[in-house]
């Protein structure tokens, strides 16, 4: 890309688990260390990233950049965005002191939009199964699988300027492709009357006024806010200074190499994005970091090989351990080295990360031991383990990556490999301080070692002045200069 200055930065963070890994408050963090001019979103909308300001103010984003309190503009690229739950993030903003927060937002033209039609039809189909398949309920996935079977069924940002006729038209044509799933799905099934919780679905299918009003959404969020073209994009990644990413997700929900069928339809790895920029051919500093809570979290169905139903009891969160209808009880399990390298493995390898930011180690240091997974037992009948699974010694010690061919025999592979992660049990190594080196010492000494990848900044807490670079990788993030440095051995807080 030409003229894009040798200054200009962007720092690309990934969450490695399965959600949960404090990506907003890391975003937060970063902004305020880099003093980012610009956040850009990707992913899905239907992601909630959770920020507790100094102040105490809370925050759940969705479309605006965890940033959005220090002052950075946010840019939506590679993302599904639903404009109602825009607007209503926008009124949260203003009403916590953000003066006119939809001049802060632009939006790429290309970026794809819900309508309650798909997230209708997401609860309807989630409402049916007796197995459920986790989902937020906003009709992201749904979305997405529509605009690629036919550009009729799918709605870009650029699309709302194009007239009130032509948006009914698309959007009556997505509902009717929504009820006409549902009723399908009726007759196969035999339902001969519905519960009470699918039949609201299907009155929302059924209401043709909701048409209307979607459209009018549509046409209002291209009055207020800036809808941007490819040129538009450029000039941000022109401008001087820095640029967080904040991507929705963990790199084990990937749609393709994550335990199908409890994944997202998004990209969780930023790969996208990485290829647009080597696309754009952007010479700026790119820094890549992955971010993971020192224990696994996960909502839900799913396999979670080492959960622990006491440090779910016993780990207290109050946006998470309430419950929700949709995402399903908030579990906790130890440290997954297998999960880790797995996760690594299929964003792009440990050797395109600079670094780790690993964080909640305010937890682990409650004990004066902290156990991780290390390895796998398989607790079932399989005469298949090998084409999944690296087996040493009797015990699963890495999950295999194969060649992502995106069609049925790939999509196969991975539903059978779901299967036997259900069927697994940790294998738990505990992990104690030594007379010269803290519990967290020992912790985060292991992780380095066994994931080839330096953990170059902490987290202490929620807030994100509770997170520090560690010492020794000050140069890494060093934009602003601004460390609290000493001589001790003692870690440098931003």
């Amino acid at each position: 890309m030409d003229g894009v200055k040798n200054n200009s930065e962007i720092v690309v963070i990934n969450g490695l688990g399965i959600g949960e890994e404090t990506k907003g408050a890391t975003v937060q963090w970063l902004t305020q260390l880099l003093n980012a001019h610009t956040v850009l979103r990707t992913g899905g909308s239907q992601a909630g990233h959770h920020i507790i300001n100094e102040d105490g103010t809370e925050q759940m984003f969705s479309h605006f950049g965890c940033g959005t309190f220090e002052g950075a503009k946010t840019h939506l690229t590679h993302m599904v965005i639903n404009p109602v739950d825009l607007f209503t993030e926008a009124l949260e903003l203003e009403a916590k002191g953000i003066a006119n927060p939809l001049d802060l937002i632009s939006i790429d033209g290309n970026c794809l939009t819900v309508t309650p039609f798909h997230g209708a039809f997401s609860r309807f189909k989630e409402r049916l199964r007796d197995q459920k398949k986790g989902t937020v309920g906003k009709g992201v996935g749904d979305a997405i699988k529509d605009s690629r079977t036919s550009p009729d069924l799918g709605i870009t940002a650029a699309e709302f300027s194009l007239g009130t006729d032509y948006l009914m038209r698309k959007v009556e044509a997505i509902r009717q492709h929504k009820l006409q799933q549902a009723i399908q799905i009726i007759s196969d099934m035999g339902i001969e009357e519905l519960p009470d919780e699918v039949y609201s679905e299907m009155k929302i299918l059924n209401s043709t006024s909701l048409v209307v009003a979607t459209v009018e959404s549509f046409e209002c969020l291209a009055a207020l806010v800036q809808i941007s073209n490819d040129e538009q994009f450029t000039g941000i990644l022109n401008q001087e200074g820095a640029i967080v990413t904040e991507p929705s997700h963990g790199s084990l929900l990937h749609p393709w190499y994550g335990f199908i069928p409890h994944t997202t339809q998004i990209d969780p790895t930023s790969s996208d994005l990485l290829e647009t920029l080597e696309t754009k051919n952007y010479s700026g500093k790119v820094i890549r970091l992955g971010v993971s809570r020192c224990y696994m979290t996960r909502h839900g169905a799913g396999p979670l090989v080492s959960f622990s139903p006491e440090m779910s009891s016993a780990i207290h969160e109050t946006h998470n351990n309430t419950g929700n209808d949709w995402l399903g009880d908030f579990k906790n399990g130890q440290y997954d080295l297998v999960a880790m390298q797995y996760s690594l493995a299929i964003s792009g390898g440990a050797n395109t990360y600079d670094g780790l930011i690993i964080s909640y180690l305010d937890v682990l240091n409650q004990f004066s031991e902290w156990q991780v997974c290390e390895a796998y037992i398989f607790d079932g009948i399989a005469d298949d383990l090998e084409d999944y699974f690296v087996i040493e010694d009797g015990v699963i010690k890495a999950i295999k990556v194969v060649a992502n061919t995106q069609d049925e025999k790939h999509y196969n592979h991975q539903v059978r490999l779901t299967e036997l992660l259900k069927q697994c049990k940790p294998v738990l190594r505990t992990l104690v301080a030594t007379e010269d080196k803290s519990l967290e010492q020992v912790f985060l000494e292991y992780v380095e070692e066994n994931l080839k990848v330096n953990v170059v900044a902490t987290s202490h807490g929620p807030k994100a002045s509770d997170r520090r670079i560690r010492k020794g990788h000050e140069a890494l993030l060093s934009r602003t200069g601004g460390w609290k440095t000493d001589n001790s051995d003692k870690e440098i807080e931003a």
